[in-house]
């Protein structure tokens, strides 16, 4: 016994220790109930739909529900998330000037880094999930889109997608935290502005988009999305459209979440961050 309590803790013990921590701090800040009620704000679209609406949406209970997850969760709560959480996970202690002491402890750097974003990986996820999920069961209400085994898989598909997009997006939204001192504005332009700014130019310029790859995994569905990208397409002077399968898609938010998180470890491992540059 006395030898193995002597033995150094592993990796994997760091990682946990990390990841508990950070989780910990993230649930005891009173932010979290902001960020709470924010999120929920969707779920009330389907429901008030149900109950204040006769005949004129009855039969939109699927085309609700795919609204609200692509373009209010997907494209706006994710980001949000990202830039919210996933700055801070390096920036917050490079703020307020303690980066220095939290990495003088006998712990990996890239442990710390890892174990971090696994914690707002999970509490984002949890979060976001939730709110999903009342909305699947608030949509259900409204007709043509009950509960059956079609409809559970394509919740299944968009939840698991939400985790995929905050992965890509907080790994390069932590980037950003650990290599620069105004995470967030670059954040806002890079995630707001770039990729809705590409969207309307010819060529191939998007693949240089997190959200040109996320787009690849959406599910398949009828032809009323089909019919908005042949729209957007005739009012954007008929842009070529160069896509991406699914397969191609999900290989390139691994590589971008690998990157972005390497990346990170990187800068903490050899970046010096001392009270001087920090004021300076």
């Amino acid at each position: 016994m006395p030898e193995d309590a002597a033995k150094p803790a592993g990796y994997f013990y760091f990682f946990r220790t990390v990841f508990a921590l950070t989780f910990t701090m993230m649930l005891r800040r009173k932010r979290i109930a902001l960020i709470t009620v924010i999120i929920l704000l969707p779920v009330f679209v389907p429901l008030s739909l149900a109950f204040l609406s006769i005949s004129e949406f009855a039969e939109d209970g699927n085309k609700i529900f795919v609204y609200v997850v692509e373009f209010i969760y997907l494209k706006g709560m994710v980001l949000l998330l990202a830039l919210f959480y996933g700055t801070m996970l390096v920036g917050e202690e490079v703020e307020n000037q303690t980066i220095q002491y939290f990495l003088t402890r006998p712990i990996p750097r890239n442990a710390i880094i890892l174990g971090r974003f696994a914690a707002y990986l999970v509490l984002t996820g949890l979060l976001l999930n939730a709110a999903v999920g009342m909305v699947f069961a608030a949509c259900t209400s409204i007709g043509g889109f009950g509960l059956s085994p079609e409809t559970f898989k394509l919740f299944v598909h968009y939840a698991l997608l939400n985790v995929a997009a905050l992965a890509a997006y907080g790994a390069f939204t932590s980037f950003l935290g650990a290599v620069t001192r105004w995470p967030v504005i670059i954040g806002v332009a890079a995630l707001f502005g770039w990729q809705r700014l590409v969207s309307y130019i010819p060529g191939a310029i998007d693949f240089f988009t997190i959200e040109k790859y996320i787009n690849a995994l959406l599910p398949a569905l009828a032809a009323q999305r089909q019919n908005v990208v042949i729209k957007l397409a005739i009012a954007e002077f008929q842009k070529q459209q160069l896509l991406v399968g699914a397969t191609k898609g999900g290989i390139v938010l691994l590589c971008i979440i690998a990157a972005f998180l390497s990346l990170s470890c990187l800068v903490i491992r050899y970046r010096e961050y001392s009270q001087a540059k920090a004021l300076g």
